[in-house]
């Protein structure tokens, strides 16, 4: 008989030994039909990265809703109508059907320009790439490209301005209305030209890269860089954001304390009259399983955290919930919030906190991923696993579901961020 409990030992003992699997991996599809060592490159540099990596085979067979129902994100290597790499009216709309209900694309060098001779196909494939090598766009080179990052953003945050090698620059590509330029490169006259950009297709997220014509160009780090990015942000197939950049909207807890500033949610105990009681900001909606990636930063001498399956009580405590801690020797610590408990994972902390320490940026966000299925919390600090089981049946069904929230510790002066956040509700279907 499959019961409840049955449900629990096998989760958790699936996810116990799965769960150091990179958490923002994606599956990925290289469209072309060309087997060429320009395709091998994107895919060993994408399976480096962590991300499960499949190349179609043959476009116009391979392009339909079922296949394409399978991946987070099409990374377009190849022009839509080359020889060998042709797709078809229906192959185009299955690609525009999928990418409208929310999978990735990213467009690279050579796909910017499919369509082009196309009348009948022209027009919905330029609205999907966000625009490209298209109407007056002229492409020169090769030669060495200076690139530079113009907007911090989740696909080029971490990666510098960078010189590419042997690749082509592209003169006045169009860029698709409500688009926002990461990248440019300088045309050596008048004038940056945009060689990365990004968009929405729908609920799809949509990256075009002008780089990487060539094989030797793809080769670079910067490029490298480049693609995971996109990849990655791109990917985020079924998250949604919880925090627009600008209000709390949302959101509840004392505004005394919480505001925004710089697009994230920043959080002060301020020196001239601490706090006596720690608060928590938390969303007003509820989550029951879920996946949570957001960007944390920890100021001052007292640790901060991420509450789930958050529920208010009438005790002493205000709150009971699971938090993952942060801040000062607390990064990777699971505590229980309005409980007898304290540290959830105290057993592997020997182990854990070298680990912590070292993928730690001191002073700077740091990635955290949180992932809750049934009674196992799954969390990640840039890349770093760590979780927790919960065994006590009657915590567990209490704690089933609940709100996220953020922790203001009271006591020393103390300034923590948050950003970049986003859910995903989870099905145990």
């Amino acid at each position: 008989m499959w019961t409840r409990t049955t449900t629990w030992i096998l989760l958790a003992f699936a996810t116990a030994t799965a769960y150091a699997e990179k958490p923002t991996a994606v599956n990925a599809l290289i469209v072309t039909g060309i087997r060429d060592q320009s395709t091998t490159v994107l895919r060993e540099t994408l399976t480096n990265a962590g991300h499960r990596v499949h190349v179609t085979q043959e476009p116009s067979a391979d392009l339909n809703r079922e296949n394409l129902a399978a991946y987070d994100v099409l990374v377009l290597k190849d022009n839509s109508t080359g020889e060998g790499v042709a797709w078809t009216p229906e192959n185009l709309q299955a690609v525009a059907a999928v990418v409208q209900e929310g999978t990735g694309l990213v467009v690279l060098h050579q796909a910017s320009a499919g369509f082009n001779d196309d009348s009948t196909g022209s027009g919905e494939y330029g609205r999907m790439i966000a625009g490209g090598r298209r109407g007056g766009a002229k492409t020169d080179g090769p030669r060495d490209l200076d690139v530079t990052v113009q907007l911090d953003h989740p696909v080029t945050r971490g990666i510098g301005s960078f010189r590419q090698s042997s690749d082509k620059l592209v003169r006045s590509p169009q860029i698709s209305q409500g688009s926002r330029v990461l990248a440019t490169v300088f045309d050596g006259g008048e004038q940056d030209e945009p060689v990365v950009w990004v968009n929405h297709y729908g609920n799809g997220r949509v990256v075009h890269n002008l780089l990487g014509h060539e094989t030797a160009s793809m080769k670079s780090d910067g490029f490298a860089q480049l693609l995971i990015g996109c990849v990655q942000w791109a990917g985020e197939k079924g998250f949604r954001m919880i925090f627009d950049g600008k209000t709390l909207d949302g959101w509840e807890g004392n505004l005394r304390y919480w505001s925004v500033k710089n697009g994230a949610i920043v959080g002060t105990n301020p020196s001239w009259k601490p706090m006596v009681a720690h608060d928590f900001l938390c969303t007003v909606a509820d989550f029951d399983d879920f996946e949570l990636r957001i960007e944390a930063k920890v100021i001052g001498q007292r640790n901060s955290g991420i509450t789930v399956r958050t529920v208010k009580q009438r005790y002493k405590y205000p709150i009971a919930g699971y938090e993952v801690d942060m801040g000062v020797m607390r990064w990777g610590w699971i505590f229980e919030e309005g409980g007898p408990r304290q540290i959830l994972n105290r057993d592997v902390q020997k182990e854990l906190q070298p680990k912590i320490q070292a993928a730690l940026k001191q002073g700077d966000f740091n990635d955290v991923v949180v992932r809750c299925i049934d009674n196992r919390i799954d969390a990640w600090i840039n890349g770093v696993p760590f979780g927790f089981s919960e065994t006590k049946q009657d915590v567990a069904q209490r704690l089933r579901k609940g709100k996220i929230g953020l922790q203001l510790h009271d006591g020393k002066p103390q300034v923590v961020s948050f950003r970049n956040i986003r859910v995903k509700e989870l099905s145990r279907d």
